[in-house]
């Protein structure tokens, strides 16, 4: 098992990366929580596929187990869904003697941990990501929340786990245009961070794309461990540090508001958001031209689109300024000033964030078709 602590004094927690691990939930979550009960969160097609198995363990420790389950997709991150599942908390008498535990991805965490953080004023909560995205992003670090019209996660609440258990198994059974929008937040942590780990998913497309095992578990710890250290540094984003974490997402929420919250993956919008935030790096002369053609090529040879965005550039600027990021109308934009160190600029001219939509608008989506493992092509 590869261990990975997540350091907050006592809000300190640690994920836990092995195959198998969901067969183990009840041992790890027993090891982690005096809770009595586990409330499991999941949603409809996750839990046909590993509900059973959670569950069974959980009893197996003496767990008393009750259950609640969304339908798949990010029209599920709602207030409305919140709403449903306090109702099902209050039906099945939860406490603070409760943990609440999140099976899936990350709709599923970030919607059942702002229910775990606002109800009875916050209860205990465990994260079970079952999706790569999920299992090197959005399980980690305590942010929760949901979507509205208007915007992604402008309602939340930072509300830690009490554990992480993820499981690089569940990638097997993982459609593929889902297993390839996680792999852009391993691009990201790249970008942002890690030059020699971006210079490894390069020389490990090809077995990225295969989701070799051990290699799919050398990567997940790589992110988890990034992840971390923002935390740790920047638990609350109150001194910008882990503002970085947000390369591609500030272009990429109004990407998928535009969209609907359908038609786009989080992920896809990621990709697109970094090729909008390269542009502009480069149009600074922070970022040398060369190595943003080497973000893009990687993310074209990992699948993932670099344009081809449903919306014109007047629309995506809109929805940018209702960004959780915008202080006094100006945007926050997080850029690179080459591959492995980010940089948060507090101010970007307004032509040059145009120009940078304009681009990835007329752009093709880029996305080179490779041989689908399995799921949706």
């Amino acid at each position: 098992m590869r261990r990975v602590p997540v350091r907050l004094g006592g809000r300190s927690y640690t994920i836990r990366i092995a195959a198998g691990i969901l067969g183990r939930a009840g041992d790890e979550l027993r090891a982690a929580s005096d809770a009595e009960r586990v409330f499991l969160v999941s949603d409809t097609a996750v839990h046909r596929l590993y509900g059973a198995r959670v569950e069974r363990s959980l009893r197996a420790r003496s767990f008393r187990v009750h259950r609640f389950l969304l339908r798949p997709g990010e029209r599920e991150k709602t207030l409305e869904s919140v709403r449903r599942i306090y109702d099902a908390l209050l039906a099945a008498g939860a406490d603070r003697r409760t943990l609440l535990a999140a099976l899936g991805g990350g709709v599923v965490g970030d919607t059942a941990g702002f229910a775990a953080a606002t109800w009875h004023r916050g209860i205990p909560f465990a994260q079970i990501p079952t999706t790569l995205l999920a299992q090197i992003d959005a399980s980690i670090g305590g942010k929760t929340g949901v979507d509205l019209p208007g915007g992604k996660n402008l309602v939340g609440a930072f509300h830690q786990p009490a554990a992480v258990l993820a499981d690089p198994a569940c990638l097997a059974t993982l459609p593929a245009r889902e297993y390839r929008a996680g792999l852009a937040e391993a691009v990201k942590y790249g970008m942002i961070r890690d030059s020699r780990f971006f210079r490894l998913l390069e020389k490990s497309a090809e077995g990225l794309s295969a989701r070799e095992p051990a290699l799919l578990e050398r990567v997940i710890e790589r992110c988890c461990r990034i992840k971390a250290e923002y935390v740790a540094a920047d638990e609350r984003d109150r001194t910008g540090k882990r503002a970085e974490l947000n390369y591609g997402h500030t272009f990429g929420h109004a990407i998928e508001a535009a969209a609907g919250f359908a038609r786009v993956r989080h992920g896809e919008a990621v990709a697109i958001g970094m090729a909008a935030a390269s542009h502009v790096s480069m149009r600074l002369g922070l970022l040398d031209p060369a190595d943003r053609a080497r973000l893009l090529t990687l993310l074209e040879t990992l699948g993932l689109p670099v344009g081809g965005v449903p919306a014109d550039r007047g629309t995506l600027f809109r929805l940018l300024l209702r960004d959780k990021k915008t202080e006094g109308g100006r945007l926050r934009i997080v850029l690179t000033k080459g591959i492995g160190l980010a940089t948060v600029r507090p101010s970007v001219p307004e032509p040059l964030i145009l120009e940078a939509l304009g681009e990835v608008c007329t752009r093709s989506s880029g996305r080179r078709r490779r041989r689908s493992h399995g799921g949706e092509p």
